[in-house]
């Protein structure tokens, strides 16, 4: 089964403004600058798809809270980390950050914050396959958002939660219950325009249409989801979407397109120095070229060129 896309975490997501005046001198506003420096940065880099140095930013930013003792603004900071750490694959990594992120939170008496670190961490359990784990993990922010005043945050929450609810009903294969999932963050993310949320959720919808052999409903979520991250931007959704697309367009025998498809999905791959995803792209290229042949040379592409500036 295809990995699912997970929800954007922006990184300077709901950072409030860091206390002033504390008897600290002027030393106080420089780290509050600095923070929101690293964490604007950290943003960049991560649109960028450089995850190291967005790790490198947000690791000062939460030294500078921690200097500062802001639990909530720590917790925030490991909840970045261990997405970033999400993102690139490093589960067990991310899990460590989301573990002490929930210490933190507990602390600290922010519910919202618990159930974002929660959230977060079944995300990772979930490509772990720990599914028991992040199912109860799920169940806990459920029971947490049911008791927190309504607010655009806990808003949010709700679409991302759905997302990952959605992402492990689908694992299990109870496809219905999945799609309803993501219909769900689908429809709070396009109300709050979140376009690169929504596009998530409109591949995940194709990934569970293709799941359940309905090619002609995958393919159009996966062009729905195309043409959101084309519109801002998003090489790494533009990639996923297409292998989608691709997969769709081979179970309807649509032989040209998937190629064009997959094709456009092995260049984003090499640019992205992202090998792993590329071999796959370029295995798929080269059996669907067993089922449809064109006289193209296939030896070429894997010497294929990734400018750079």
């Amino acid at each position: 089964m295809r990995i699912v896309r997970k929800v954007t975490f922006l990184i300077i997501l709901c950072l409030p403004l860091v206390m002033t005046g504390c008897g600290s001198g002027p030393r106080l506003p420089k780290i509050q600058s600095d923070t929101r420096s690293a964490l604007s940065n950290a943003n960049q880099e991560i649109a960028n798809q450089h995850p190291d140095e967005a790790l490198h930013l947000v690791l000062i930013a939460l030294r500078n809270h921690q200097l500062l003792g802001d639990l909530s603004n720590s917790v925030r900071d490991m909840n970045r980390i261990g997405y970033i750490e999400t993102s690139i694959g490093e589960y067990p990594k991310a899990l460590f950050w989301f573990q002490r992120a929930e210490l933190l939170s507990a602390v600290a008496k922010d519910p919202l914050l618990m159930a974002q670190t929660k959230v977060l961490a079944s995300d990772a359990e979930i490509s772990l396959h720990n599914t028991t784990q992040a199912s109860i993990l799920l169940k806990e922010v459920q029971d947490l958002l049911s008791h927190i005043p309504e607010s655009p945050r806990k808003v949010r929450l709700m679409a991302h939660f759905y997302n990952s609810r959605g992402m492990l009903r689908l694992g299990g294969k109870h496809y219905k219950s999945s799609l309803s999932s993501f219909k769900k963050a689908l429809s709070i993310n396009q109300k709050l325009g979140l376009k690169g949320n929504a596009a998530g959720n409109w591949a995940n919808i194709g990934n569970v249409y293709l799941a359940m052999k309905n090619p002609p409903m995958a393919k159009q979520a996966f062009d729905h989801a195309l043409a959101v991250d084309r519109k801002i931007g998003n090489p790494e959704g533009i990639a996923f979407d297409s292998e989608g697309l691709s997969l769709a367009e081979i179970q309807t025998g649509s032989w040209d397109h998937a190629l064009q498809s997959i094709l456009a999905a092995y260049q984003i791959r090499l640019q992205q120095h992202n090998p792993v995803q590329a071999q796959k792209d370029l295995s798929l290229f080269r059996l669907a070229l067993q089922k449809h042949p064109l006289q193209v040379n296939t030896s070429l592409l894997p010497d294929w060129p990734a400018p750079t500036p």
